[in-house]
């Protein structure tokens, strides 16, 4: 009887992430660095453009696995007679500014930036694909397609129709599918002397983005030669970094200093808005692979904790 009510009241194990949390809690705290609050305005502000990006408030909400609209409402209006709030639990925070929506994310009816629609439809161009055939895998008239092609905001629906028939088709031949060959001709020419770029100028990972530059033909700068790129270039090396490691780069610097996103940018060559799409894709691959990066760019710089500390408390 003894041994089953022992067993019976024994406290329920931890789950691995609560305990990750608490250890990470002490730990700061014995550092002098537990801020259970932090400034809600970044926060706000970053809500906001997630917000211009086209995810309506209840989208966002279920993305970040909050139970109701009202868990930002406070934090974006206030509440009653009251403005929006000063401070917000710091969980809270490093969940929202660690998000940044999909293609996949957006509802349908989401009005969302058209570059990348319209990019990748320039792109099977290129190839020789012709736009009223697009229109016909994404189940649209022609005219209806263009005018939506060229218009600042597409719906996220048709950008995904567009998303998936540029995966399937962006590496196959027109003439392979007893398309015309003088439309396919045509098509290129037309392509050719507007200027478009295909599929091998643009990335998966910033077809997207309205700030990202094609990569052409040009001569790039080669790398210096030998191998742990990016930790010779934080140790101060005058090195060239390739794409992966300023990657690298970029992940150690939100991670383990105090810079803010324009520092950093400058650091890396890059606009503050391509360094924050990249932070925020690297949460995502390291969410996705069962790890978790954490920003330390809002701990006080009055006191800065030392490497060492820093892996103690992550």
């Amino acid at each position: 009887m003894s041994t089953s009510t022992s067993t019976r009241c024994r406290p329920a194990p931890m789950n691995p992430a609560n305990a990750h949390w608490q250890a990470r809690r002490r730990r700061l705290m014995a550092y002098g660095q537990w801020q259970p609050f932090m400034d809600a305005e970044p926060v706000r502000e970053h809500l906001r453009k997630v917000m211009a990006e086209g995810m309506p408030l209840g989208a966002i909400c279920e993305r970040l696995g909050l139970p109701h609209t009202s868990s930002l409402q406070h934090l974006l209006y206030g509440r009653g007679p009251y403005g929006p709030g000063h401070q917000v639990r710091r969980e809270t925070a490093e969940m929202i500014l660690s998000y940044w929506p999909t293609l996949a994310d957006f509802p349908d009816g989401s009005r969302i930036d058209s570059t990348g629609t319209r990019r990748r439809v320039q792109a099977l161009a290129v190839r020789g694909w012709p736009r009223h055939w697009m229109a016909e895998q994404v189940g649209m008239s022609a005219s209806p397609f263009n005018k939506a092609v060229h218009k600042a905001r597409v719906t996220a629906r048709l950008a995904r129709a567009v998303a998936a028939l540029y995966d399937e088709w962006w590496n196959r031949d027109p003439l392979e599918y007893k398309l015309p060959p003088k439309s396919v001709d045509r098509v290129k020419a037309d392509a050719a002397r507007a200027g478009w770029y295909g599929p091998l100028a643009w990335d998966d990972d910033t077809i997207d983005d309205p700030s990202a530059m094609p990569q052409t033909d040009s001569i790039e700068p080669v790398a210096t030669e030998g191998e742990n790129l990016a930790d010779r270039w934080i140790l101060g090396e005058a090195v060239v970094l390739t794409p992966e490691a300023r990657k690298e780069v970029l992940a150690y610097l939100f991670e383990w200093t105090n810079d803010t996103t324009e520092e950093i940018a400058a650091r890396l060559g890059l606009t503050p808005e391509a360094a924050d799409q990249q932070w925020y894709r690297l949460v995502r691959k390291a969410r996705q692979e069962g790890r978790r990066l954490w920003r330390r760019v809002y701990v006080k710089r009055e006191r800065t904790m030392n490497q060492n500390e820093m892996e103690e408390a992550a």
